[in-house]
Order: C-alpha cells, then structure tokens, then sequence
C-alpha cells in the first residue's frame, strides 16, 4: 500500500542513528545534529555572485525585456503613479498597456531605488538595487532548498542539494544581477511553500499557505503548482483525518486569508468585480475563499470521521470550486493566447526560445533537452520509488514533492520557460532520493555521509553532465546519419538585445517609435520615446499595429503610420525578427528597408556608434 494512515508523534526525538540507513527526518534527530546549512549555502551564494559580477564585467548588468519593462514599472511609480494603476502609458499611446503584473515586486524595488537615491544617483541607484534585489532572493532560495532537501532525507541531502543548486544554471539565471522580474520570487515562494507544506506541525503549515497566497498574488506562471500543494495538504487530511486536522486549518484559512488581503492591497476598488486571468483578480479570490476555506471548514467536522466520508467531502469541494470557475470565469480555462493576433503566435512566439514544447526542442535543439528535463524526469522517477520503499512516518513528503512535480512536468513540456520551476523542485528532491537510495553506514562514506554508487550517481544526474551527455549524444547520432545540424544563431551586440543599443534615440525629440516587438520594454527603459509594440500577451492592439506597419507594402505601410501618429522607425539589420517578418512578407516594409530600399516617407536619421538604424517619419505623410 502506498500510503497508510500515520499515528505518530512528528516532535519525538529519537536516538542517534548508528548508520546513514535509518530514518533521517529532522524530527527524528538529536538536536546536534540538525543542519546548519548556512557556511555551504554562503559558500555557493559568494560564488554565484562573483560568477555574475565576472560576467558583468564584460556584458554590464544584464536585463530582459521584462526586467527592463520592471524597471519602467518602478519608475513610473517613482514618479507618481498611481499604485492601483500598472497600465503601461508610454505603451501604445493614447489607449496604453494594462500591464497584468503586480505592485508587490515593484514595492521593494521602488524602495530599494528610493534609498539608493539617498547617497547616489539615479541611475546608481538602480544598478544597486538590480544587483541587491535577485541576490538577496537567491540566499532566500538556496536556504529553501536546503530545507525541503532536509524534510526529504536529513542534512547530508541538504548539503547535496545545495551543490546540484549552484550547478543549475537554467534555474539560477533568474537570480544573475539585473533579474528584477518576478519569476525569482516566485521560484522562492515555490520551495518554501513546499518545504513547509510537508510538514505536520500547524505553524508550517500557516506559513506554507501564506507563501501559496503570495506566489499567486504575484503571477500565474506557477498557479498549478500551488494548486498541487493545496491538493496535497487536502489529500493527507483524507488520509491521516484528525491527526493533521489542526495543520490542515492551519494551511487553509490563511491561505484564504492572504489572498483576500493581497486582493486588497493590490486590485483597485473599480475593478473588484473584474475578471483578470493572468492577474490577481475576483477569480482566483473567489476560488481561494471556496477552495480554502470550504477545506478548513471541511476540516473542522467530526462527522467527517472515515477516510470515505472525508475523500467525499474533498470530492464534493473540489467539483464546486471547479463548476463555480467554469461558470462564473469560462475564459480563464481556455487557451491564454487565445485572444493575440495570429501574426504574434506565428511570426514571434514561435521563436521564442522560453515558449518551445519539448517537442520543438527535440527537433531545433535536442541537445539542451537533458539540461532542462533530464532532472526533472529523474526527479519524479526516483521521488515515485522513495515514496513506494519509505516508511509511513516519511512517506507524505515524498507524495507531496510528486503531487506538485506532475503538473510542473507537464506545464515544461508545454513551455520550457517552465522547467525552472520544476528544476527548482528537483533539485531537492533528486539528491535526496540518491541520499536515501543509497545510503551506507558511517564508516564507508566517502564525501557527505555518500557511498561510492551514490556519489556516482550524483556525478552523472548533476545538470553540466546531463547537458555534456546531450551534446556528445546528439554529435555522435549527426555522425552517424553523416549529417552536420546548422549552429545556433546566438544574440550578439548588433541585434540590438538591450537597453544600451536604443540609447541613442534619447538624442531626438520625444515622439513614438515603431520597432519589433522585443524592443519595446528597451525603448521604454532608456527613452523618453513611447512605444507601439510589447512582448505580452495583453499588447493586442499595438502589436497588430506594428505588424501592419512592416508587413505592408511601404504605400500601405505609410497610411498605418500616418493613423497611428508615429514619429519614428527604429530597426536593427541584424535583428532575427526583422529577418523574420521580411521572410512573411518580401513586399512588406520590413523586407524593403532590409533591401536598403527607403521609402520617400522615410528619412534615415544618423545615430553615430549606434547599431540601430532609425528613420524620421516625414511630416507631410502624415497631412
């Protein structure tokens, strides 16, 4: 049977164990030897800084196009805006961009940049706060890491975690000076959630569901994956009944009492009885509220005395809440590129690196496939083994770790963008698997508690190995089949990927430029220039703009110009989208000025030292 029912004492401290093979919960260690895994996770943390410092050094600090739209988000908060307003203004004016991101990663950026001031200029100040804000969060990480590694299988694969942790470059580039955006955060409050939602105690479990409440207030990205651990602590209630009664509570009410309270922070009182799916909206409010407190309610009855009668229950609460957003919010259960243009799907979100299945992936770069899904699979693999060979009292972590790696999983085959969430598990749960796995007596370890076969394992699981294991297997299939895959095209300077390349366009009069999607946040972050088009989901209107202004042949092209009031058009030559919408569209205006053929509306405006080509939109085209 996989899971009986457990009646025992989580705070009983026992003897100290005479090999690695018992059990090693915390709660089941003497005090002293309980992890303090500070040294080795300041160890990494120092080294992790001094790798992006290094790589700084060179590049500068580096932003995304959602670090850098973060960015203008702070600032314009900075500067006045409205706290309950996120619309982008300078987005495709006059409408603007109602950005779906929320104010609770702005706050500590604006205040950081605020103090930063104090002492420094602006610009100073926010290379500081860039640099303060996702290496703080990467401490915050490894400690959560350590400590869901150590709920699994003791210290020894805590330590181990950490050492698969600062080897994950995939997860750990979020946290890389410059990652202002909120996916580190969210990463953060994943593993804490789940590190502390596996423990029986009520306190944990408050807190695992305030970390739950949060990580949904600030994005959707992971909304699966909290869902898995409110279904988690769900499930062991049916299981374990009065016995996790009190945690279970615990868990859920402020679970539902965080998000109401986020809701109110952060949602604007016109838009109470709005439905935002890829925001903290009246959805997922409503289903906090019923899920969560309909489980501490459920909870709370002794008539619910039987595993039947509290699966019943559970059943009756999930098909409410799942009938309740079915009905009331039908479009958040559908496709969110459902609403976007054809044109962004097809011309830009397919050549988005971070948006490929595994599937594209096997096809353009089989290679990276082991790097991103190698641990992840391993992870539900050996998770699945531990949590049939664990004894009762440590089996529930193990199920806990499965039931939120499962959509994870499923969410990366999907989008690779996801992976780093389930990595982020992952790389817990794998070293603890191969601690537990292969454990030995005392006197056999070799490197922290580990045996020969176990540190074996873990050189070959290890992310630098499984991505050399992908590159060697992929050059020797190409050999084989007398082939040779094409390189892939990297991003260099003169694709203009940051905010420095559209710097140069400060020198001209405050107008609005019509540029390629990625561009937007950049022009935004360093110009006064507004902008038409944005690498989001919600940018319907400006995007097909755009796309109707460089995929038009230039006479057609011209009037969409003169609609739209736009005073520039900024390009690089060597830009991969460029090429792209010159290859849709070879009499389109894209294609044309890649020809170097101008159109007389079109007057070239000299930029020196710049790689962007921009060009004036003459007056009288616009009479």
């Amino acid at each position: 049977m996989l899971w009986r029912r457990r009646d025992v004492d989580h705070g009983q401290a026992q003897a100290t164990p005479a090999v690695v093979t018992m059990d090693l919960s915390p709660s089941r260690l003497p005090a002293q030897a309980l992890f303090r895994p500070w040294p080795l996770i300041l160890i990494v943390w120092v080294a992790a800084i001094a790798s992006f410092l290094i790589s700084s050094l060179n590049t500068g600090v580096v932003f995304s196009t959602d670090d850098a739209m973060r960015l203008v988000q702070v600032r314009d908060l900075l500067a006045g805006q409205d706290w309950f307003d996120t619309t982008q203004h300078r987005m495709n004016p006059p409408a603007g961009l109602p950005m779906h991101w929320s104010r609770l990663i702005d706050l500590p950026l604006a205040a950081l940049i605020k103090a930063g001031t104090s002492f420094f200029p602006a610009a100073r100040a926010e290379l500081i706060a860039a640099w303060v804000w996702p290496c703080g969060l990467l401490l915050v990480f490894l400690f959560g890491i350590a400590r869901l590694a150590r709920e699994l299988a003791g210290p020894f694969a805590a330590q181990l975690a950490i050492i698969f942790a600062a080897l994950s470059f995939p997860m750990l580039q979020y946290f890389r000076a410059g990652g202002i955006d909120h996916h580190n955060a969210q990463l953060a409050l994943l593993v804490w959630a789940l590190a502390f939602a596996v423990r029986p105690e009520a306190r944990a479990a408050a807190i695992a569901g305030v970390c739950c409440a949060l990580a949904i207030a600030i994005g959707q990205e992971n909304t699966p994956a909290i869902a898995a651990i409110a279904a988690s602590v769900a499930m062991r209630w049916i299981i374990d009944g009065s016995a996790v009664k009190a945690a279970t509570i615990a868990f859920a009410l402020p679970f539902a009492a965080a998000t109401l309270l986020s809701f109110a922070a952060t949602v604007a009182p016109s838009a109470y009885g709005t439905a935002s799916c890829d925001s903290l909206s009246i959805v997922h409010l409503m289903a906090a509220i019923v899920g969560g407190g309909g489980l501490a309610v459920l909870a709370g009855q002794s008539i619910l005395n039987s595993i039947g009668r509290r699966l019943a229950g559970a059943i009756a609460l999930g098909a409410l809440t799942a009938a309740m957003l079915a009905l009331a919010f039908p479009e958040c259960l559908s496709d969110p590129y459902l609403h976007v243009d054809p044109r962004l799907a097809t011309l830009w979100l397919n050549n988005v690196s971070e948006a490929q299945s595994i599937l594209t992936m096997l096809r353009n770069q089989p290679q990276e496939v082991p790097l991103y899904y190698g641990l992840i699979v391993a992870g539900l693999v050996l998770g699945l083994y531990r949590a049939f060979r664990e004894s009762e009292s440590a089996r529930w972590a193990w199920i806990a770790c499965i039931v939120v790696l499962v959509p994870l999983t499923a969410m990366a085959f999907w989008q690779v963008r996801s992976s780093s969430a389930g990595n982020a598990i992952a790389v817990a749960l794998v070293p603890a698997a191969l601690v537990r796995g292969f454990s030995v007596p005392d006197k056999h370890a070799v490197f922290l508690g580990l045996g020969r076969a176990a540190l074996i394992a873990a050189a070959l699981l290890n992310p630098p190995v499984l991505f050399g294991m992908g590159v060697l297997t992929v050059r020797a299939v190409d050999a084989a089949r007398g082939q040779e895959r094409p390189a892939t095209t990297k991003a260099d300077s003169s694709m203009c990927m940051d905010a420095a390349a559209y710097a140069p366009l400060d020198r001209l009069p405050r107008g609005l430029v019509a540029a390629v999607i990625d561009a937007g946040p950049f022009l935004l972050m360093a110009t006064p220039h507004s902008a038409l088009a944005a690498p989001y989901h919600r940018s319907v209107e400006g995007n097909a703009a755009m796309y109707d202004i460089f995929l038009s042949p230039p006479a057609e092209a011209a009037r969409h110009l003169m609609d739209r009031g736009v005073a520039y058009v900024a390009l690089c030559p060597a830009s991969p989208e460029l090429k792209i919408y010159a290859a849709a569209a070879p009499q389109g205006l894209a294609a044309a000025l890649g020809r170097g053929e101008v159109p007389a509306f079109l007057e070239p405006t000299a930029l020196e030292g710049a790689n962007l080509v921009a060009y004036r939109v003459r007056l009288e085209s616009r009479l």
